[in-house]
């Protein structure tokens, strides 16, 4: 018999290289991370994803496929997948993610504190995600989003897109936020809810400020 376990997912928006993982990132991870892009790359089509969810629900209860899957007991039901699918539709591309090293290992710091502990959320101890970004050498300015119990690169992204329970849609957003330029993501198992994947983003690199253009002087009239 499958277990069944409310959606969880969070979001935190704190203030405000390459399209390919680093070779120290999992095999799921550089897909998570793909599958990101993917989405990015073109969100309009990507909503086309989300239909197959549909026929999956049974009022609230959104039954998992095959033996991985387990049944998911959401708040909103198909609502949440519809709406999403709504928004999706006239969302423009957006610039694909560079993978950042720096974000990657201040997202493993979180999972593997709650991949022991259970807990959820965004802090590990007294420090949130600037916090964890800070002590790995970069800075304050970093968005992050998490999903636990899911166990596909595809469910990852997607139900951060449906964000179904969250009033407002802070995952989608995130996701859909067009100055991000990079990302960095640590996933691993979970005590509670099996797996778990957290997704930092931000504008730069290391989590600081974006350095202010250069402004070439006015010419002098002659």
């Amino acid at each position: 018999m499958k277990r069944t376990i409310r959606w969880a997912a969070f979001a935190t928006v704190a203030a405000l290289g390459a399209t390919v993982a680093s070779a120290a990132a999992s095999k799921f991870e550089s897909a998570v991370f793909a599958e990101l892009n993917r989405f990015r790359g073109d969100p309009a089509g990507y909503a086309a994803m989300l239909r197959p969810y549909r026929p999956r629900f049974e009022g609230k209860l959104l039954v998992g496929e095959g033996g991985d899957e387990i049944d998911i007991l959401t708040n909103e039901g198909v609502a949440a997948v519809d709406e999403a699918i709504r928004d999706l539709r006239p969302a423009k591309p957006l610039a694909r993610l560079q993978w950042s090293d720096l974000l990657a290992r201040a997202a493993a710091d979180h999972v593997a504190v709650q991949s022991h502990s259970g807990a959820v959320g965004h802090y590990t101890g007294n420090r949130g995600p600037g916090e964890r970004v800070k002590a790995r050498g970069g800075g304050p300015y970093v968005n992050e989003v998490i999903t636990y119990g899911h166990h596909s690169p595809a469910s990852v992204i997607q139900q951060l897109l449906i964000d179904d329970g969250v009033p407002d849609r802070g995952h989608r957003l995130s996701l859909l936020r067009e100055s991000h330029r990079y990302a960095g993501i640590a996933c691993g198992t979970h005590k509670i809810h099996r797996t778990m994947c957290v997704i930092m983003m931000a504008r730069t690199a290391d989590g600081l400020p974006a350095p202010a253009p250069v402004r070439k002087p006015a010419a002098k009239p002659r």
